[in-house]
């Protein structure tokens, strides 16, 4: 599947969560790192991870990486989902809010990945702090921004 994404889109970016199972990790850099449009981070040089949220055009990430997701829905860009369906409760929980959201997208296989697609970014941490500052304002207390 990641060589036809590779063939209609350009290059590719990988970067491997804790999670990712070894094997698969093999796989996966025996499958692409010869490409010259490939970039497999080794895990040694410095993270590029904030260079990927930046400059991608569309994620690939494993249901099982909550923080990679995170980020990436931080984004507004297109965000798809491997492995959903072996997911935990709680992740399957996550992964069904992303969606409700409209963040994510199962990847299928199937997806025109010519198609752009968006969503309002996710930015759960200014809303947790506003609603912060609003349930100290109920009890009195005043916070200046």
């Amino acid at each position: 599947m990641l060589q036809s994404i590779l063939w209609c889109c350009g290059s590719l970016r990988i970067s491997f969560s804790r999670r990712t199972p070894k094997k698969v990790a093999e796989i996966i850099t025996g499958e692409l790192s010869s490409n010259s449009k490939v970039y497999i981070w080794d895990g040694k040089d410095p993270n590029p991870h904030l260079g990927h949220l930046a400059l991608a055009d569309a994620f690939i990430i494993t249901a099982d990486s909550i923080s990679m997701l995170s980020e990436a829905c931080t984004t507004g860009k297109p965000v798809y989902v491997v492995g959903a369906e072996r997911c935990t409760w709680k992740f399957s929980e996550f992964q069904k809010t992303l969606h409700e959201r409209g963040a994510v997208r199962p990847l299928t296989g199937k997806e025109n990945m010519f198609e752009k697609w968006s969503y309002s970014p996710l930015n759960d941490n200014a809303e947790a702090a506003k609603r912060v500052i609003q349930d100290l304002a109920e009890r009195g207390w005043k916070i200046e921004a």
